[in-house]
């Protein structure tokens, strides 16, 4: 991977995904027939590089290609009705593993993906994070970006406050103190958007459960670890320590992903713990000339602070696409140099294929370096075999934060449903 900095901004809006009726039906057959029509679905933290590479795409094919965006629990939840109603769009968005309602491995269990084996970017895929988008041994996904949990904030918000930014969690802790005392918070939270709730725990379980042990998900299925009493309880712990602390905004949990990003551009927090795959969607609501920067969140005081890493953005071909050429013509396409330089160029990222050049922003730089001095960890739920655990989490977390559940009981229903 080819990289160089610089400084870009992007943006994306969320628009709705018609709910298609759910049959149950088996995958119908593809038309492999030459077709004028190409469908795509992604959802909005794509919509701004995705509407660019297919204003080239139809401009460079002649084809009708309509795509439609969705936030990402409405498109999670569509999807798979989509797919099993024979609805669903010719090109999606899919995630790698198995923890979640779109991952490759939930939706090819019923057969829904095509498989890409044999397409000449597979062998491109970086060689870290390749094997999460397949099963037993075939590629079902085109990874356009990896991705990382941290946090991505206000450089101007965090000067005004003549701080810098924490290194281990005791420093951590009093960051937040420090915060507060200005009247600012230091990590908007905006867990009324359910997805929002693993992202802290994610970042922490880089360095209590993966960072040392990062088998963890395999020990996990084989029998020998427990969500319960393992190091998710320590992360979960440190999780209502943060919140005891002060270092969120007031009500996390009526305020959505949206409010959580307008609270960082607004100077009213100075940073989200946040994926990369959301700092477009951040950035483009900023003011004009803001500036941001990316650290991953420590868990401990040992300073070595490792960075929970895994596939992002990421494209599969519908088994029944009724456009099945243009499909996999684009998904190609996608894969080449001309869309690589569209997409990175509307959207800041990490690029999944070793042989993209692109431009890194600061944020997207400060987590490559991380990457490169290879202090990372999985990203956990590509581990999971299904979305349970991931749905017990967000509801957990959820419950946890309104009082209506310790961190014993969160870890006990993620136990529950590892096993269901």
């Amino acid at each position: 991977m080819n990289l160089r900095t610089t400084g870009i901004v992007a943006g994306a809006a969320a628009v709705a995904l018609a709910l298609a009726a759910c049959t149950g039906s088996e995958p119908d057959e593809a038309n492999t027939d030459p077709t004028d029509a190409l469908t795509i679905a992604t959802t909005s933290n794509n919509q701004a590089p995705m509407e660019a590479v297919v204003d080239a795409y139809r401009e460079e094919t002649g084809l009708d290609v309509n795509v439609t965006i969705a936030d990402t629990s409405q498109y999670q939840s569509t999807l798979r009705t989509q797919l099993s109603s024979g609805t669903a769009p010719d090109v999606f968005t899919v995630w790698a593993g198995g923890g979640n309602p779109g991952a490759i491995e939930v939706l090819q269990d019923a057969g829904y993906l095509l498989d890409l084996s044999e397409r000449d970017w597979v062998s491109s895929i970086d060689p870290g994070t390749a094997e999460t988008m397949e099963i037993d041994g075939s590629t079902y996904g085109l990874p356009s970006k990896l991705d990382a949990i941290g946090t991505i904030y206000n450089t101007a918000t965090l000067d005004e406050l003549g701080l810098e930014v924490p290194t281990t969690y005791t420093e951590l802790l009093g960051y937040c103190q420090d915060v507060r005392e200005q009247g600012k918070v230091a990590f908007a939270l905006g867990i009324q958007t359910d997805w929002v709730t693993q992202l802290i725990p994610y970042a922490l379980t880089a360095t209590t459960v993966y960072g040392q042990t990062p088998e963890f998900d395999q020990q996990l299925a084989d029998g020998s670890a427990t969500f319960t009493g393992s190091g998710w309880e320590e992360a979960f712990s440190k999780y209502v320590e943060m919140r005891d602390a002060g270092c969120f905004n007031d009500d996390p949990l009526g305020t959505d992903v949206t409010a959580s990003y307008d609270l960082v551009n607004s100077g009213e927090a100075v940073g989200v713990v946040q994926v990369l795959a959301s700092y477009p969607q951040l950035a483009s609501t900023a003011p004009e000339g803001t500036e941001f920067g990316f650290f991953p969140l420590p868990a401990d005081d040992s300073g070595d602070v490792p960075l929970p890493r895994g596939i992002g953005v990421s494209f599969a071909v519908n088994a029944s696409a009724q456009n099945q050429l243009n499909a996999v013509d684009f998904v190609d396409w996608l894969a080449g140099p001309e869309a690589t330089e569209i997409w990175f160029e509307a959207a800041p990222g990490l690029p999944a294929l070793t042989d993209a050049e692109v431009e890194l922003d600061p944020v997207m730089q400060a987590a490559a370096d991380v990457i490169a001095e290879d202090r990372t960890a999985p990203m956990p739920d590509q581990g999971w075999p299904n979305a349970k655990p991931q749905a017990a989490l967000f509801v957990g977390v959820q419950q946890l934060f309104s009082d209506q559940a310790s961190v014993e009981d969160v870890l006990a229903s993620m136990d529950e449903a590892f096993t269901d």
